[in-house]
Parts: C-alpha cells; structure tokens; sequence
C-alpha cells in the first residue's frame, strides 16, 4: 500500500511538469511582450502637454474678459476640461518613465505637422480689446489653437499602441471636433 502511495505521488508529481518547464528552462527564449507604449504614444502626450500650457492662459483670459456668457462659459468648461486632461497625461508620462518634455530638438516633429503653439503675439492681440471684438477674436485664435490637439490626435490614432492612448486621442478627435463646430457657430453669431 505504501509503495502505490509513493507510486501516485511520484506521477502527480511527474504530470506536473508537463511541458518541461518554462522556455528559459529548456534554454529557449522566453516570448517577449508588446511594449505597452511607443515612441509616438510618448510624442503625443509629450506635445499635448505643450499644447495645453498655453491654452490655459488663452482659456484663463477668456473666462476673464468675455462679454458674452456663452464664450466666458465655454472658456471655463475648456479650461477645466484641460487640467483633468493635463493630470492624466502626466500620470501616464510618469508611470511609464517618461520626461514631461521631450528632449528632441523641435525641428524634430515638423515631420508630423509640428504642431504650432500659441505665442505672445496672439495674446498680446488679445490685449487690447473688448466687447465683441474680443470674443471674436479668441474665439477665432482658440479655433486655429484646438485645432492642432486634432492633428496631434490624428497622429496618435494611426501609429500609437498604447490602448489607453489611443481612445484619449480618439475622444479628444470627436470631443474638439465638435468644440470646434460650436465656436464656429459662435463666431458666426457675433
């Protein structure tokens, strides 16, 4: 009896090792895994972080010094919008190890639209007005500004990998598309 008890031990035992082992065991190499992210993955959110820096300034003086609700509204939503968005890029970016910044020379991304970004000219032509001239014209220079978060997104959607990535890049595309519409709308109305 002792001796079938040792038998059955040995073959589960036995039956156990199936395969042989892992592929490191058996001196193969092991299957290695699809990175979770790439280099574009990191671009993307690297450039939507600048791209946000100055919209905030934009957006900041829009909820300021709007004359109508609607657009000072709008301003405000965006504005939000933005820090939520910052905060989740920034906790990717730092999760995977990446710099906030990207360490390439800017002439780096004119291959994929070198997106510009708002520059003191712009909100200093903010300065000066008021009334509907002014919402105008930062509803105007807030079109052409959103519109660069779109290419950004259009890069991302066609050769990022990260899945979480690419469904932000995905909303962000639908999400200002329609913001876009809305401005023009407002423009339009002005």
């Amino acid at each position: 009896m002792r001796f079938r008890a040792i038998v059955v031990v040995a073959a589960l035992l036995l039956a156990g090792c199936g395969d042989g082992g892992n592929a490191a065991d058996r001196g193969e190499t092991p299957p290695v895994a699809s990175p979770s992210y790439n280099d574009t993955d990191v671009m993307y959110l690297q450039m939507m972080l600048a791209h946000h820096e100055p919209a905030a300034k934009l957006l900041a003086l829009g909820a300021d010094q709007a004359s109508r609700p609607e657009v000072a509204a709008l301003a405000g939503d965006l504005a939000a919008a933005q820090a939520r968005e910052t905060a989740t890029i920034r906790g990717w970016l730092g999760s995977w190890g990446q710099p906030l910044v990207s360490g390439a020379h800017a002439d780096v991304h004119a291959a994929h639209g070198g997106v510009p970004l708002l520059d003191d000219a712009e909100m200093l032509s903010l300065a000066g007005l008021d009334g509907a001239d002014f919402d105008t014209a930062f509803l105007n220079i807030l079109i052409g500004h959103q519109h660069g978060a779109v290419e950004l997104s259009t890069m991302e959607t066609a050769a990022g990998v990260n899945p979480e990535a690419r469904a932000f890049a995905a909303e962000t595309d639908e999400t200002v598309r329609a913001q876009i519409q809305r401005m023009l709308r407002m423009v339009s109305a002005t």
